[in-house]
């Protein structure tokens, strides 16, 4: 009987290719044979070969081993998959809006470059750098560069570290991005072409792919002319100066020793600034045999190939000096209604020097959109006369609007949503919903994504459950560690809320006052502090007081002031009106004053006339008794008395009646 252990390592090693890595795992504990077979690389190359048909592709590892490049392209596809989009909203604004309409004229990002943990937008005249990494500190994630397009801009280009712009005239300015002075104006260049600008480029490399090398970290740029001139130019000093041509220079491509110009007839590669080479461009038949109308045009610096398209065919053309320099590959897209649409290239790896003893090769994707909603992808590095096509995701029922691709994954933008792609196969790792509608915007910088329209951004970053979960716990244990002071949290928290309800019914006892005071007396007490509504109250009673002394007096009239009213105009009025009532209380406190002086005039007056009543009628009484008063006094009381009562007519009068018929006789003489 046959077991598996006794058949040939070739046949189990072509067996295990179409097992699962865990599958694996479990055998290479069975035995030790089984153990040395898992651990040969010719197995996991084998692999490969199973699930893409192919053993070239992007390395991803960076290791010369297939076992380690698989596990880890299965761990970042699972990154991928199973972390969470956590997406950030940023509103590129730097000039003040007037009104929705003038916002997206206005704010619209004309151009955006991104390399993590910056990402840099150019609109209107202004270079918005954002800062994407948190930190501790709380750094301002917005730094806004004025830099205004200088007048007669024909073409410009930036990206992290400067911008760079061209003239009509012929004339090179620029503005450095990465030192402080950011409101310096823009800098001419200390030399200029004979005829107008029409390509520029800053290097390839960014400012943080060169960090640590001084003079990497110089900005290099280049630029050509109408009339074929190119100039290499270090900060603003012109460095280099050549007449390559007498047609004009179309595009232009800077990275370390490389510059590549294209012009309507050629292709231009020139090393170190001297060494001059050049390739025609290919004829196509279909236009009159006239040399190719580029309309993409894309490099990959690592494996020195070209990548240019016009809207039927695209050309593959190696520009390595060294070795099958000119040599050509292209792929017609045959159905008539087909036309190319965009060309994508994976930019982190086409500027990485190619290493052949990298696991697969160390290819490089490009993705190329059609007309008909298909998106081919390419590893333009797979040696051999024709272009292979690595796979076809066909998408019908959705408008793709943009797609970025990696040596890992392929991200394509629809209208609302986003979806990843394994870049090897085309399986489907994930959908993202509630994204940008018309995406204009779409780029990938390690493993992160920056997506927009307009002038808005949102930012995705693609974080564990783990990590989400360790955050949680962290918060969680911050959390935990004042519970040393709830009770004392808790105390405060409980004599807040009853001085805030304390608060609040002192609050409403007062606005019922209020309301009373504004019933009985009308007027805004609303405005008013305690002591304002006492000096009115008294005002309005004063004025009613007097109303009711003296008709003759002007009264003062409550005044209704707006709650608008200037709280200085309130003020003014009240003591105007307290001094008016002031005046009249010292009026009224003089007449006051006079009446008492007559009315007591008027008593002492009464008192006497009185008096001389009283001694007539005495001697009239002692005229009519025989008695005398000192011999009888008894009889002289008693007969006083009755006679009071039965002498006259006034005599049934008492002395109150008396005194006040005298007062109203002075009172009548007074006013005579």
């Amino acid at each position: 009987m046959i077991t598996l252990q006794k058949l040939p390592p070739e046949i189990l090693i072509t067996i295990f290719s179409y097992l699962d890595e865990k599958d694996l795992i479990l055998l290479q504990e069975l035995s030790s044979y089984f153990n040395d077979l898992i651990n040969d690389e010719e197995l996991w190359k084998n692999l490969f070969k199973t699930r893409i048909h192919s053993t070239h592709f992007p390395s991803f590892s960076n290791s010369n081993k297939y076992s380690i490049e698989y596990v880890e392209r299965i761990k970042g596809l699972n990154q991928w998959k199973h972390n969470r989009a956590i997406k950030t909203k940023y509103i590129v604004s730097p000039t003040p809006l007037i009104n929705q309409q003038h916002q997206q004229q206005q704010d619209q990002i004309e151009k955006i470059y991104f390399d993590y943990p910056r990402c840099a937008c150019y609109n209107d005249g202004v270079i918005t750098l954002i800062q994407l990494q948190s930190r501790k500190n709380k750094q301002r994630k917005f730094t806004y560069i004025p830099c205004t397009t200088p007048q007669g801009c024909s073409t410009m280009n930036f990206n992290i570290s400067a911008a760079v712009f061209g003239r009509f005239d012929g004339r090179v300015f620029g503005k450095l991005l990465s030192n402080k002075s950011y409101l310096t104006p823009i800098t001419e260049f200390d030399s200029r072409h004979s005829t107008t600008v029409t390509a520029i480029t800053n290097s390839s490399l960014s400012s943080s792919s060169t960090a640590g090398n001084s003079e990497s970290n110089l900005n290099w740029c280049v630029s050509g002319s109408e009339n074929g001139e190119i100039i290499w130019w270090c900060e603003t000093k012109k460095m280099k100066f050549i007449k390559i041509s007498n047609n004009t220079i179309l595009s232009l491509a800077l990275l370390k020793e490389w510059t590549i110009s294209l012009d309507e007839e050629k292709i231009y590669i020139i090393k170190n600034m001297e060494e001059i080479h050049s390739l025609p461009l290919p004829i196509t038949p279909t236009a009159g045999n006239k040399p190719l109308q580029v309309h993409f045009f894309k490099i990959d610096f690592g494996s020195k190939q070209l990548i240019i398209a016009d809207l039927k065919t695209l050309y593959i053309i190696s520009f390595d000096p060294n070795q099958n320099f000119g040599f050509t590959k292209s792929f017609t897209f045959e159905d008539t209604q087909t036309t190319i649409s965009d060309i994508v290239i994976d930019e982190q790896t086409s500027i990485r020097e190619q290493n052949l003893q990298l696991a697969g090769n160390d290819g490089c994707f490009i993705s190329v959109l059609t007309s008909l909603n298909e998106i081919y992808i390419i590893n333009i590095r797979i040696p051999g006369p024709t272009i292979k096509i690595q796979t076809i995701l066909p998408f019908h029922d959705d408008i793709v609007y943009k797609c970025q691709i990696t040596n890992l994954v392929l991200v394509v933008a629809f209208n609302g949503f986003l979806q990843i792609y394994d870049a090897i196969n085309g399986a489907m790792i994930k959908s993202i919903q509630k994204t940008d509608q018309f995406p204009e915007f779409l780029n990938i910088s390690q493993g992160r994504m920056i997506i927009g329209n307009g002038n808005t951004i949102h930012y995705l970053q693609f974080i564990s459950d783990d990590l989400m979960n360790k955050k949680s716990k962290h918060h969680h244990g911050s959390s935990s560690s004042r519970s040393q002071r709830g009770n004392k949290w808790n105390e405060t928290l409980h004599s807040g809320l009853e001085m805030y309800d304390e608060e609040k019914n002192l609050a409403a006892k007062k606005e019922r006052q209020n309301a009373k005071l504004l019933a009985l007396y009308g007027g805004d007490l609303n405005d008013m502090d305690d002591e304002e509504i006492q000096l009115k109250i008294a005002l309005m009673e004063s004025e009613e007081a007097n109303s009711i002394r003296d008709n003759n007096i002007l009264t003062t009239q409550a005044s209704v002031h707006d709650g608008n009213e200037e709280e200085e105009e309130e003020e003014e009025d009240l003591q105007r009106a307290i001094e008016e009532s002031r005046r009249l209380h010292e009026s009224e406190n003089s007449f006051a004053n006079e009446d008492d002086e007559d009315f007591l005039r008027a008593i002492e007056q009464s008192r006497l006339i009185e008096q001389e009543d009283i001694e007539s009628t005495n001697r009239i009484r002692t005229r009519r008794s025989p008695l005398s008063t000192h011999n009888h006094p008894n009889v002289s009381s008693q007969n006083n008395i009755n006679d009071q009562t039965d002498t006259s007519p006034t005599d049934n009068i008492t002395e109150d009646e008396q005194l006040q018929l005298a007062i109203a006789l002075s009172l009548s003489e007074i006013n005579e």
